[in-house]
C-alpha cells in the first residue's frame, strides 16, 4: 500500500524516471553538456522543474557513495582557437559535399565521445551564434577555400536534427498543411481588423456623446443669452418710448434697471468663459 501510494504521488520517482535521469547525465557526461541542461531538456518529459531534478539527483548521489560512475565528467569548455578550427573544419568539409557527422567523426578519430563534444559544440554555434559561422564562411571563400554556398547557415542537416523536429518540419513541407495555416493567418488577420473596427467606433461614440453633451451645454448658453439680450432691448424700447418730459423723472430708474442687466451679463459671460 505504501508502495502504491508513493508511486501515485507527483513527489516520488519513478525507477523509469531516475532510469532515464542517469542515462541523460551519462550521455551528457560523453558529450560534455553541462548538467543544467539536462535538467532542463528533462524538465518538460518529466513534468518537473529543473531545481527539483538536480535535488533528487545529487540526493541520490549522497545515498550511492560508491556510485561515482553516475557522476557527470567535468565539462572542458572549447577555447576561441579550437571553436574558430572546429568551424573551419566543418564549413571546408561541408564546402566539399561532406556531411558534419562524417567530419566530426573524422576530427575525432573515431572517439565517439569527442565527437559528440565536437557535434555538439557545432550544433550550439549554429542554433546560438549563426553571425559567427557566416564570419568564418567568409574568411574560408576569401582565402579561397571549399565552403558552403548556402546565403543561410541557419539550418542543422538532419543528422542533427531531433526526431520531432524533423517530423515537424516535414509536415510543415505540406502544401495542405501551409494552406491550412495560411487561412488561420488570415482568419487572425480578418478577427485584428474586426477588433479594431470595433474599437475605433467605440471612440467615434465616446465622441458622438460628448458632442452631444456640449451640443446641449450650448443651446442651453445661447437660449440664456438671448434671454439677456431681449431683457436689455426691451428695456431700452420702454424707456424710449417715453416722451422726454417723462423719461426724466424715469431716468433713476432706467439707470437701476440698466446696471442690474449688466450686472447678469457680465456674470453669464464670466461664467461661460470659465
Amino acid at each position: 500500500m505504501e508502495n502504491q501510494l508513493k508511486t501515485r504521488s507527483r513527489t516520488g520517482w519513478q525507477e523509469d524516471e531516475t532510469t532515464r535521469l542517469f542515462t541523460a547525465v551519462k550521455e551528457a557526461s560523453a558529450t560534455g553538456e553541462p548538467l543544467r541542461s539536462v535538467f532542463e531538456s528533462l524538465s518538460g518529459d518529466l513534468g518537473r522543474k529543473p531545481n527539483s531534478i538536480r535535488n533528487y539527483y545529487y540526493a541520490c548521489l549522497r545515498q550511492k557513495p560508491d556510485a561515482a560512475y553516475l557522476r557527470a565528467t567535468p565539462f572542458t569548455a572549447f577555447t576561441p582557437e579550437e571553436t574558430h578550427q572546429l568551424l573551419r573544419q566543418v564549413l571546408m568539409a561541408r564546402g566539399q559535399g561532406v556531411s558534419v557527422r562524417s567530419c566530426v567523426m573524422d576530427m575525432a578519430g573515431g572517439d565517439h565521445s569527442r565527437m559528440l563534444r565536437y557535434q555538439n559544440k557545432y550544433r550550439t554555434l549554429l542554433k546560438h551564434r549563426p553571425e559567427m559561422i557566416e564570419a568564418v564562411r567568409e574568411e574560408l571563400r576569401r582565402e579561397g577555400l571549399p565552403y558552403p554556398k548556402e546565403p543561410m547557415l541557419d539550418r542543422a542537416d538532419a543528422a542533427f536534427c531531433d526526431p520531432e523536429d524533423t517530423a515537424a518540419a516535414r509536415l510543415m513541407a505540406e502544401p495542405c498543411v501551409s494552406a491550412m495555416l495560411e487561412g488561420i493567418k488570415e482568419l487572425l488577420r480578418r478577427a485584428a481588423r474586426a477588433e479594431e473596427a470595433r474599437d475605433k467606433q467605440r471612440v467615434i461614440d465616446r465622441m458622438q456623446v460628448q458632442q452631444d453633451l456640449r451640443r446641449i451645454t450650448w443651446e442651453k448658453d445661447f437660449d440664456e443669452a438671448t434671454a439677456q439680450l431681449e431683457g436689455i432691448l426691451c428695456l431700452l424700447r420702454d424707456f424710449l418710448a417715453l416722451p422726454r418730459e417723462s423719461q426724466i423723472p424715469q431716468l433713476d430708474a432706467f439707470r437701476d434697471a440698466a446696471l442690474e442687466s449688466l450686472a447678469q451679463a457680465e456674470a453669464f459671460l464670466t461664467r461661460c468663459h470659465g
